[in-house]
């Protein structure tokens, strides 16, 4: 007599184990559904604290313009006030006008590179938001992919675990495809 005695498969337990792997596909795909989700966030997130950053800049390259436009009125003054001055106030303007040349071309300096910086924090964000457009998509096309697999549990026929496990894949692609080509 065998030590085990084995029952013959019926079609409820074909149908069983068919459950099962279905099962497991959906939950292999709400893993990977899970880390795209993450990744998705993150990107988000990083797209908000550059476009942040970008606002900073360019509020304070809007600081350095407003003081620049200060100074202007104020050397334009003293020029035009410049021949009604005693000599001695003459030499003190002249020493403010030159203080004022120079902080100008200061703020313009400034300027130029606080732009600059405000320009490359704002393409970073657009970027970012190219990336996070695609990590978007990648999760959607997941979700899809969850959903068809669980039409094969209710309806018992396999093409909705395929179409889910092409939709998988698929997801997958498109979020490589935004982490690589948008990095």
């Amino acid at each position: 007599m065998p030590d085990e005695f084995e029952l013959p498969e019926t079609p409820e337990a074909t149908e069983s184990h068919k459950e099962r792997i279905v099962g497991l596909i959906i939950a292999a795909i709400a893993v990977v559904l899970a880390i795209v989700t993450h990744l998705g966030n993150e990107t988000n997130n990083e797209k908000i604290l550059a476009h942040v950053d970008a606002s900073d800049q360019f509020a304070f390259y809007q600081a350095k313009k407003g003081r620049h436009a200060q100074l202007d009125l104020q050397t334009d003054n003293l020029h035009l006030q410049f021949d009604k001055l005693s000599p001695e106030a003459q030499a003190q303007a002249t020493k403010l006008l030159t203080g004022y040349e120079a902080e100008i071309q200061h703020l313009e300096d400034d300027g130029k590179k606080i732009k600059e910086k405000g320009d490359e924090l704002l393409a970073e964000s657009r970027q970012l938001q190219a990336k996070g457009t695609f990590i978007e998509l990648g999760e959607i096309a997941l979700q899809i992919s969850i959903v068809l697999c669980s039409i094969t549990i209710l309806t018992e026929q396999n093409l909705f675990v395929r179409m889910g496990v092409i939709s998988a894949i698929l997801g997958v692609l498109i979020t490589i495809c935004g982490i690589v080509l948008m990095h």
